[in-house]
């Protein structure tokens, strides 16, 4: 197996060594995305906000930071949990689950943060479809995304295991699986001057 495909598997699934690796890495390289998706998704005391593929808990840490909010945190990575609940303890809850399939009562949630995840969404938008479920009606969900263009040089998005969006695929998405999200609530912005990404915001 080339090195490419182990690490868009890796990328999928975090799991074992390689997988808590890969997640460390991950915080540095997501620094930005996440401080410009905390930003839009704005959490406000008392919210309930899921973090959807929330990988070590770095989202979630910086949101606790922000607002006392009550924030809940789902994988499907035990390895990526594992490394939530150290970080975080009881200061927040964590479920391991798939994103198509979340283990929460319709219209939990009034805001959810879906940083970096929505790579692994099927063609029929199932993993956004299940987060708009679980989102309360006015609730808010922000989403981030590396380009489309600025993966396309990357060996591992290559390997037919990531869905690539540009601004019009996310916005889309988002209006096909439910969510209201007017094209002026989603931007492309720069990450690194080679890398640019794209945020939105829908809301049910």
């Amino acid at each position: 197996m080339t090195f490419a495909r182990q690490l868009a598997q890796q990328l999928a699934h975090p799991s074992g060594m390689a997988g808590r690796v890969l997640g460390s890495a991950m915080d540095v390289v997501n620094r930005r995305p996440l401080s410009l998706a905390v930003d839009m998704l704005a959490p406000a005391p008392g919210e309930a906000i899921l973090d959807a593929g929330c990988g070590t808990g770095a989202a979630m840490a910086e949101m606790l930071v922000r607002a006392p909010c009550r924030v809940t945190g789902v994988d499907a990575s035990e390895t990526m949990l594992l490394a939530a609940r150290r970080k975080l303890g009881s200061k927040v809850t964590c479920a391991q689950a798939s994103l198509e399939d979340l283990p929460f009562d319709d219209a939990s949630f009034d805001a959810v943060l879906a940083l970096n995840v929505l790579y692994f969404n099927d063609a029929g938008n199932g993993m956004l479809r299940s987060l708009h479920r679980v989102l309360r009606p006015g609730g808010r969900l922000v989403a981030y995304v590396t380009d489309r263009d600025s993966m396309a040089g990357w060996s591992f998005a290559r390997e037919g295991l990531h869905r690539l969006y540009d601004a019009d695929a996310l916005h889309d998405a988002l209006v096909a699986s439910g969510f209201a999200c007017e094209r002026g609530k989603v931007h492309e912005v720069a990450i690194t001057r080679s890398v640019r990404g794209v945020i939105a915001c829908g809301r049910r």
